[in-house]
């Protein structure tokens, strides 16, 4: 009696597949690929009225109606295949098929220990009985019982990666990890589950790890694009993590690898740039935040670095129209008002520059280059207790910003308040010893008291 095994994907929350038995002992069933399930079912159904003791019959025929989703005409045949013959363990095994699929999971679940007491090694039971616990919730009872098949068939990639997915939930990394490397090693091409076993990696911290299980996958289908992506997110995470450690030019490699595996990743021209940037590398950073915009017009943080990056070349007129073009993608760019308050400051331009200033701290208000900057154009304007305001607001939101000390210093200064100046020096050299325009100043107070010492010593002279 040959006997066929016609594997089904359940589409439940671990993408757990089970099993279906199905015997064929009927010539008709195979005559031709053609004919329509329909007659074959009358067929049978012929076959029961002329023998009704016939198990054949009634399997195959529970086989074509769970095909056709007729559940409860197939639960009565593989029944009715028991009452005659009740050490079947085929039918109790399709019963608790059709259960899981029902989500009668207790039914199913009784239906495949009957199956296991009559053969107690058959592996496919013990997974989709695995599949029953796990639909339930029962997370220890699956795994169990995953792990009983694993024993019978070391091989079957399915239980061992649905084991992985189980510890996954769990929060059990680790075990999930040596999971899903068994169901690899046993299915080397499941392309789902490498990229399960991928994102696991990276969950955990095993970036090398990812990025070798990612390559393995596009070894299979170099064209495949979720693959690509995760690759390239994955290296651009790297190159932001090496830039932050100074190592540009591990970074740089990094990106460009990202760009390898997606080439219209605005964010890593971007970021591509700014390493550029810092490396005084101008020219190439230019073309680096360029082909982001070209990739994404509408990108403000590249038109802001790719002002910032004219500023250094001080192309300051192109500098400005990319920064109007920031703003005009979005007004409350703090970044895109300051970097245009410093080129207007560049220019000259001091009551325009002084407006974006006044616009940056209108969005950021205790932001510490915007208030010294600002304050830097006060002295030079004359506005010199506006610039004491600023001054003062940088001291009390960090008093160890030893330049605001020197800058208010200078306000004192230039309102003849050379005590004060000379203890605001005094303060900005007990932070930074080696602050120099602070001992100068100090130095050049120190004269001026003593010239104006003497001079009212002068004053106070009488001659006879």
């Amino acid at each position: 009696m040959p006997r066929h095994f016609i594997r089904y994907i359940y589409s439940g929350i671990f993408a757990i597949s089970f099993f279906l038995c199905l015997k064929i002992t009927i010539p008709s069933l195979a005559e031709s690929a053609d004919t329509l399930d329909s007659e074959i079912i009358k067929k049978y159904q012929e076959i029961i009225l002329q023998e009704p003791s016939n198990t054949n019959a009634h399997f195959n025929l529970g086989i074509l109606y769970y095909k056709n989703s007729l559940f409860d005409e197939a639960i009565r045949e593989f029944r009715k295949v028991l009452d005659i013959n009740p050490n079947d363990s085929e039918a109790y095994y399709n019963l608790g098929n059709i259960f899981n699929k029902k989500n009668l999971f207790d039914d199913a679940i009784e239906s495949y220990k009957k199956a296991i007491a009559i053969t107690p090694r058959d592996a496919g039971i013990f997974h989709n009985l695995g599949n029953a616990y796990a639909s339930k919730g029962m997370i220890d009872d699956a795994i169990s019982s995953y792990k009983k098949a694993i024993e019978i068939n070391p091989n079957l990639a399915e239980s061992h990666k649905n084991i992985a997915y189980l510890y996954r939930k769990k929060g059990q990394t680790s075990e999930s990890i040596q999971s899903f490397e068994k169901a690899a090693k046993s299915n080397s091409k499941d392309i789902p589950m490498l990229l399960d076993l991928a994102s696991t990696y990276e969950s955990n911290g095993s970036q090398d790890r990812a990025i070798l299980t990612y390559k393995r996958i596009l070894s299979i289908d170099p064209n495949h694009k979720d693959t690509k992506n995760r690759l390239a997110m994955l290296y651009n995470n790297n190159g932001v993590s090496l830039a932050l450690l100074g190592k540009s030019d591990e970074a740089i490699s990094a990106y460009k690898e990202a760009l390898q595996n997606k080439e219209d990743f605005k964010e890593v021209y971007n970021n591509l740039g700014a390493v550029y940037a810092g490396k005084e590398m101008v020219d190439d950073a230019i073309a680096a935040y360029k082909k982001a915009i070209e990739i994404s017009p509408n990108f403000g943080e590249a038109y802001n670095n790719l002002g910032v990056a004219f500023t250094k070349k001080k192309n300051y007129d192109e500098a400005i129209s990319v920064f109007k073009k920031t703003l005009s993608l979005n007004k409350n760019h703090a970044g895109a008002h300051f970097n245009l308050g410093v080129v207007y400051s560049e220019k000259g331009m001091t009551p325009e520059a002084i407006d974006e200033y006044n616009e940056a701290l209108r969005l950021t208000p205790n932001d510490l280059p915007t208030l010294y900057n600002r304050g830097i154009l006060y002295i030079q304007s004359g506005r010199l207790n506006d610039a004491t305001a600023d001054m003062k607001k940088i001291i009390g939101i960090n008093p160890k910003v030893s330049a605001a000390y020197h800058k208010l210093g200078a306000v004192y200064q230039k309102q003849g308040q050379i005590d004060e100046a000379i203890a605001e020096y005094k303060r900005a050299l007990e932070i930074s010893p080696d602050l120099k325009e602070a001992l100068t100043s100090l130095e050049e107070a120190y004269r001026l008291k003593e010239r104006k010492a003497k001079d009212q010593g002068s004053r106070g002279i009488k001659k006879r």
